[in-house]
């Protein structure tokens, strides 16, 4: 009996041992419902009283489509999105800023970017792109254009196709290490002051490529691999053009026999006639905003004496009302005491008869 009893109280502690340490390694085994069930969503944030989505790092395969539609700022960069299409951003017409960096964009259908005619900025870098899309040059605000770390293969077959000059103000681009041989021939860019091309293999540079872009302030050529003589050239036309060289350039460091066959430095330095052109196009422009400006001001002139005006109308008109019941008030107090006196007149009258 002592046996059995003790038997069982053994069995019992074993199974209550087994209880003990099963359940922990069971719960760490089996992954949390936070984990799973809670989906991640988009930090709703303001910035510069502008509204804007953050939905960065969220392993997003497509923009969410239940953002606010007045939203003016998304960052969706490290993501794992593909492709884009007209339907993407059909809810979001009101974009100013688009992050689009680090994901895996490899198609853009036509029309993806139509639509947002406010988009002043976009990040499309680190992606698997082989061209830009060229609806962004048509857009009428878009200045700041990131498009680095992408194999733009098909670039300058697409350049040749859309029509120049292109409409977007553009004033920053960057297409740094994007397997360039050349400086893409975007046309005319008046507002253009910053360029960034490095970490491309420029073995096709030439000063004259440069002339379109009559506003340019700064310049990225660093580690462009440009042929010894190119840099040269490179080096007298950006100093007779004043434009900074940022992070310096290599292979300007060659001997004098290497250098002893470059062509004439000097008159590679010369402009071509699209930097006269460019140069009329920003004149012209300036001189509308200047019209455009000058005519906003007169209009507001206007407007302010019209409201001046109206104001002026509205006081006199409440002084003659006031002085007109100032004077209508002292009739009545006249008028009073007289028929007062009249009628008490007449009261005598009746009495002596």
């Amino acid at each position: 009996m002592k046996d059995i009893l003790g038997a069982r109280r053994g069995f019992l502690l074993g199974w209550i041992l087994t209880l003990l340490f099963a359940v922990p390694a069971v719960r760490a085994l089996t992954p949390r419902t936070t984990d799973l069930d809670v989906p991640k969503r988009c930090n709703l944030e303001r910035v510069f009283k502008r509204i804007g989505y953050n939905c960065a790092k969220l392993d997003l395969k497509e923009i969410p489509q239940n953002l606010k539609s007045s939203m003016e700022i998304l960052d969706a960069s490290y993501n794992r999105i593909r492709d884009l299409n007209p339907g993407t951003f059909e809810r979001y017409t009101d974009l100013q800023y688009l992050y689009l960096a680090e994901n895996m964009i490899q198609t853009i259908e036509p029309g993806t970017f139509a639509i947002l005619t406010n988009l002043e900025a976009i990040d499309l870098s680190y992606n698997a792109l082989t061209t830009i899309p060229v609806e962004l040059f048509n857009l009428p605000l878009l200045r700041n254009l990131y498009i680095y770390s992408n194999n733009l293969y098909d670039l300058r077959t697409d350049l040749e196709s859309i029509e120049k000059p292109i409409r977007a103000p553009l004033q920053l681009l960057n297409i740094a290490d994007c397997r360039l041989g050349s400086v893409p021939d975007f046309g005319i860019l008046p507002d253009l002051w910053h360029l960034n091309l490095s970490s491309n293999p420029l073995q096709h540079i030439q000063p004259q490529q440069f002339s379109p872009l009559c506003n340019l302030k700064t310049v990225d050529l660093n580690n462009t691999k440009m042929p010894p003589c190119a840099c040269q050239q490179m080096t007298f036309y950006m100093r007779r053009r004043s434009i900074a060289i940022k992070n310096g350039m290599t292979n300007c460091d060659s001997s004098a026999e290497e250098l002893i066959y470059c062509p004439d430095v000097v008159n590679s330095t010369r402009d071509a006639s699209d930097f006269d052109e460019c140069n009329v196009v920003r004149e012209t422009k300036v001189l509308n905003e200047k019209a455009t400006s000058s005519w906003m001001i007169v209009a507001l002139s206007i407007l302010a004496c019209l409201v001046a005006f109206v104001v002026l109308l509205y006081v006199c008109h409440r002084r003659n009302a006031k002085s007109t019941k100032d004077v209508q008030k002292i009739t009545l107090s006249d008028v009073k005491p007289s028929e007062e006196n009249g009628n008490r007149d007449t009261l005598l009258s009746y009495d002596k008869t």
